[in-house]
């Protein structure tokens, strides 16, 4: 683990607060050891923090992990993973995650559709007098995926990265993540998150991804969450604009490093311009 020192040296570096980086080192080491278990290999990465962690170096911080299980999974087949997760954590990289017991919901147990909502409670370099802080896992099952995988090395800047060199693991490709992030602003969600928006912006405007790459996937990917996709999809967006406004303002904000100076206009302009695009009858 690295000291506490290093860590404060990157939070002035990027100008972020010491927790976010905290949770940002943390979450490096647990995919590490996560995906050293057979049993992880058919759990997919996908979401903002595979953005951050095997694809961007200086993307946007991110405080959970996503993830598309492509086989039948139960409450105790995590329980024991974690297990041997945390273990490992503790073994290679000092890390305390037995400081409270982890969390495991059943969020869903019809087979074919299982998801489940995972909170493990740690005590990283950053020392915290408080409670301790905790990571998030969101595993689901009754996902449409219509890309192969793409394995990609882990972004660890920190000094102990030499610990995940060569470790590989398995994620959604870039046009995978940008049609699920554009069924998500389309009424996937009940509630407007503006990570999304960025995450759009990210994929097209500096991804290089192609909404014409993309279209190919859509039906599968509405389907499986039974969302219609028409014209009432970027209606119902063009209503939400100040609730993705405030959001941007409050929860994603503080998780910009310095080098990502995008503003919300130009995020949302994306967004939209995106949503017409796909909607369009040919």
């Amino acid at each position: 683990m690295i000291s506490e020192a290093e860590l404060r040296r990157w939070a002035g570096t990027w100008s972020a607060d010491p927790m976010v980086v905290d949770l940002d080192y943390v979450l490096g080491c647990f995919l590490s050891q996560w995906y050293q278990d057979k049993k992880s290999t058919r759990l997919r990465f996908k979401g903002g923090t595979c953005l951050r962690k095997c694809y961007f170096p200086d993307y946007r911080f991110s405080e959970d992990l996503d993830f598309t299980a492509e086989a039948h999974l139960t409450r105790n087949m995590l329980q024991s993973l974690l297990t041997r997760t945390t273990q490992r954590l503790q073994d290679v990289f000092g890390l305390d995650f037995a400081v409270r017991p982890p969390r495991v919901e059943v969020v869903n147990d019809e087979y074919g559709s299982e998801s489940f909502q995972i909170r493990l409670y740690y005590r990283g370099p950053l020392r915290w007098r408080g409670d301790p802080r905790a990571i998030r896992l969101d595993i689901s099952r009754g996902e449409y995926i219509g890309l192969p995988v793409v394995r990609r090395e882990i972004i660890h800047p920190y000094g102990d990265r030499d610990l995940l060199s060569g470790i590989t693991i398995p994620c959604y490709a870039l046009e995978e993540m940008l049609a699920e992030k554009l069924r998500a602003i389309s009424g996937q969600r009940r509630f407007a998150i503006a990570r999304d928006l960025f995450d759009i912006y990210q994929l097209i405007s500096k991804g290089g991804v192609s909404l014409n790459a993309v279209k190919p996937l859509l039906a599968g990917k509405f389907k499986a969450k039974k969302i219609a996709l028409g014209e009432h999809s970027l209606e119902n967006l063009l209503a939400r604009r100040n609730e993705f406004e405030r959001d941007w303002m409050r929860n994603l904000y503080h998780l910009l490093p310095t080098s990502e100076s995008i503003s919300f206009a130009s995020a949302w302009e994306t967004g939209v311009n995106a949503i017409r695009s796909i909607v369009q009858k040919p």
